[in-house]
């Protein structure tokens, strides 16, 4: 089920949550109905859970980058990662870029899923009536399927993307009802021919296809996809797979989280539904969508979960090119400031909002099953200044070999306010492999600058255990170990640091860390970023470590006067009546205007209103999804978004009280 259920009682000051505003946006929950579903004829499909398969996906605009993609490719070696790239015409297999690609994508090692096939360059009505521009079509396909097949022997084959959005299914291009009825009624041909292309060809391929999210949620119009399927069952054809997006900060931005969790179930468990339990993948928003909506670190969680919970056999992050400004977004993880100005050929959210990009991916590898953040490490790299692809950095493995990391730095060139979350003075490589590069009790490093790169100082390579619900964002990073760095809880914490090192151009350095274990009691990277509250979060650490829920967890934010002595804060009425005080039920912290109760049961405190007692000092009251450790906030910080965003504070929240 979705993760996230709203209240919008209006008992005594309760506010209503926005029923007014869901409604006019058109997105109440109706079940599919209207077609009978036919069973189309086809072996047993394996559980979703038992093939999971993340995947990178690059668009035509970032994959014949050669510094992008090395640096994703790496990326997607460490965590495992299938990568897709979307050939089109312009970037096909007349270019050198797309040979590389490939070739560089089999020395990685990766699996290659092609996203092809979208008609671009020849609309559907053409493609069923013109014979010469259909076999045009369907031979370039071809071609781009058997240079894959040079590298590779399996892989997956995208068929179309977001229909009817990008496509010519009218003329044009344009997304209109005329396009809704080409997709179904010469969609089923369209794939067919396709299918057809790619098979012969290969039969080692899957064959599957992607449909936007209108035509699958059950709040816009879940019927067309279920059509959609019902005819190419009728003609004993079916995808293998399907694709799925939603970009949820576009529903995020006019209603609460709730709403934006039950479509992206809706979306996954239908697709599931009308494919008869094929694989159905999912790829999610990390980054700023075009109303200048950028997500926070909640909502990047709860997409997971939700994901996950509906079935999804695959989770991706799209790596936006361009760089839109935020401007809304209840508190968003690392914001695109206004006035940035970056210049050059690779804009995207890995070069401006790189940290949005990793931890997305850090909360991913931590929901996969058997995974286990011992056996993995980060390593922080802070120096002077890095420039983008100044520095090549290589990690020795267990049998000697160097692998490549990635570049230091690699943030797009510009000029970016000062208040910019972009930094070039540190750069984070998470998750890494110990048993492939600790092995020995030593981290041996290689940084090489290449002769046209401007010199600078490595001021700390540092090795600190992998934890995803601690993550610590790049410019945090640099000014953790500038304050820290030495000092003995920072050493108790590590995992072992380097000494300063310059790197020169034309040089090559080599690093050598030794690694020590961190003992069970030392204070963890959480605790040194935020000293005062170290108590509670290792008593959030210990809820989590014992299997928390956070879709059954609420966190209880209180404005108000006096509220650092516990003797102001309010009781908490659970559904018994019985009153409660905070610090029984959930994990407090406090300032003088501000406090925040982490971990209250929904069951117990929220299934039929928030209700409060003694709370004289209190001016509001706001039940606000799960945070916990990865999302961990102080209450000054609390304060200031209630006071800077209370339209979006209200949107995100579950409930609201006012107390004056």
């Amino acid at each position: 089920m979705p993760e996230d259920s709203s209240r919008w009682s209006t008992v005594g000051t309760r506010l209503s949550r926005r029923g007014s505003l869901a409604l006019a946006a058109g997105l109440g929950l109706g079940a599919i109905g209207g077609l009978a579903h036919h069973r189309f004829d086809s072996p047993p499909v394996a559980d979703a859970s038992e093939s999971r398969q993340d995947f990178l996906w690059l668009s035509g605009g970032q994959w014949p980058q050669k510094t992008v993609r090395e640096n994703l490719f790496a990326f997607a070696q460490r965590h495992d990662l299938a990568v897709v790239l979307v050939v089109s015409p312009s970037s096909g297999p007349d270019t050198e870029a797309f040979t590389a690609a490939l070739e560089s994508a089999s020395e990685y090692g990766l699996e290659v899923w092609l996203n092809t096939g979208l008609l671009s360059e020849i609309p559907a009505e053409a493609f069923v009536n013109d014979e010469q521009a259909r076999e045009t079509h369907l031979e370039w396909l071809k071609s781009v399927v058997t240079a894959h097949g040079e590298f590779f022997d399996r892989g997956r084959v995208i068929l179309w993307q977001e229909a009817p959005v990008i496509g010519q299914w009218v003329p044009g291009g344009e997304w209109t009802e005329e396009a809704v009825d080409n997709l179904l009624e010469l969609g089923p041909e369209i794939f067919a021919a396709q299918k057809d292309a790619v098979e012969s060809v290969t039969d080692e391929l899957d064959v599957g296809l992607f449909v936007h999210f209108p035509y699958i949620i059950d709040s816009k119009r879940p019927e067309v996809f279920e059509e959609l399927l019902q005819k190419m069952y009728a003609r004993d054809i079916a995808p293998a797979f399907a694709f799925t997006d939603f970009y949820r900060g576009w529903f995020d931005k006019d209603v609460e989280p709730a709403r934006a969790n039950a479509a992206l179930h809706s979306l996954v468990s239908n697709a599931r539904d009308v494919l008869d339990d094929r694989p159905v993948f999912y790829l999610g928003q990390s980054h700023t969508v075009n109303p200048n909506h950028t997500p926070n670190k909640e909502t990047l969680g709860m997409t997971i979960r939700t994901a996950l919970s509906a079935g999804a056999s695959g989770l991706g992050w799209y790596v936006r090119n361009g760089y839109v400004p935020t401007e809304a977004g209840f508190d968003p993880f690392v914001p695109n400031v206004p006035g940035a100005e970056p210049d050059g050929d690779a804009i995207n959210t890995f070069t401006i909002a790189r940290d949005r990009f990793q931890y997305a991916w850090a909360a991913t590898l931590a929901s996969r099953d058997g995974f286990d953040a011992d056996e993995a490490f980060d390593l922080w790299v802070v120096g002077d200044s890095f420039g983008y692809a100044d520095h090549r950095l290589a990690a020795r493995t267990h049998n000697g070999a160097w692998t490549y990391l990635g570049d230091l730095g690699g943030y797009a060139n510009g000029e970016y306010p000062d208040a910019s979350a972009v930094t070039d003075r540190a750069t984070c490589f998470h998750a890494l492999d110990r048993d492939r590069f600790l092995e020995d009790g030593v981290l041996e490093l290689q940084i090489e600058t290449p002769a046209d790169s401007e010199g600078t100082t490595v001021d700390a390579a540092v090795a600190v255990p992998f934890d995803p619900g601690a993550y610590v964002p790049a410019q945090e990073v640099a000014a953790l170990v500038d304050r820290a760095l030495g000092e003995t809880a920072f050493e108790a914490a590590s995992l072992g640091h380097s000494e300063s090192t310059r790197l020169a151009p034309g040089e090559r350095r080599e690093l050598s860390i030794s690694i020590t274990d961190v003992e069970s009691d030392a204070p963890t990277l959480d605790a040194l970023r935020y000293p005062d509250f170290a108590e509670q979060l290792r008593e959030l650490a210990t809820l989590e470590d014992d299997g928390l829920d956070p879709a059954a967890r609420f966190d209880l934010w209180l404005r108000g006067s006096g509220l650092t002595d516990s003797s102001s804060h309010p009781s908490l009425v659970d559904q018994e009546g019985t009153e409660n005080t905070l610090s029984d039920v959930g994990v407090v912290t406090a300032a003088s205007d501000a406090a925040i109760c982490y971990g209250l049961s929904r069951e117990r405190f929220l299934a039929d209103g928030l209700t409060l007692a003694n709370a004289e000092a209190v001016s509001e009251a706001y039940a606000m999804p799960y945070a916990g450790r990865a999302a961990f906030r102080l209450p000054s910080r609390a304060a200031s978004l209630l006071d800077d965003q209370p339209g979006e504070a209200e949107r995100f929240c579950l409930e609201r009280m006012r107390l004056e």
